[in-house]
């Protein structure tokens, strides 16, 4: 009986630790998120993009423009929540299918938390992957307004 109580305590416990770690409500600084892109019909990719905790972002467009900025507190807040919520250790290290064809961009994206790196890769039609990964990668390298990749197309043209 009394090794029952006691495995049951540290199963209790246990889930404890899990329950934590799986609601983080922020990442561990400091932290750092690039997608580079390669690839795709002109050879170039889609750009490359990084943000760090402190809201800086360095952008090299498709264009081959460069340029770096400081996103508002409000567009730090949207990545550093996305980040919390995001499991990059769960992640595979690919999502390219096995015949990836011909002329497809391939994004990889590198989390850095507190220098731990996760690092996964994908193509345009990937996979199927963790819905965490899909949101993060298209706030930094989606087509949405409110994306990094987009933010930079007009803070880089100032």
């Amino acid at each position: 009986m009394k090794t029952s109580v006691k495995l049951f305590a540290f199963l209790v416990a246990l889930l404890g630790v899990f329950s934590c770690a799986a609601s983080r409500s922020t990442p561990q600084e400091p932290w750092r998120i690039e997608v580079v892109t390669t690839g795709g019909f002109a050879g170039r990719g889609a750009g490359n993009y990084a943000v760090d905790h402190e809201g800086s972002v360095s952008a090299k467009l498709f264009n081959g423009n460069s340029c770096t900025f400081r996103l508002t507190e409000d567009e730090l807040r949207r990545i550093r929540e996305l980040l919390a919520k995001a499991r990059p250790r769960e992640w595979k290290e690919s999502y390219v299918p096995e015949n990836p064809c011909c002329d497809r961009i391939e994004y990889t994206l590198t989390v850095d938390e507190a220098g731990v790196q996760s690092k996964t890769t994908w193509i345009d039609d990937p996979l199927p992957r963790p819905a965490d990964l899909v949101a993060l990668a298209d706030a930094i390298i989606g087509g949405e307004a409110a994306s990094i990749r987009m933010l930079a197309t007009t803070r880089c043209e100032r």
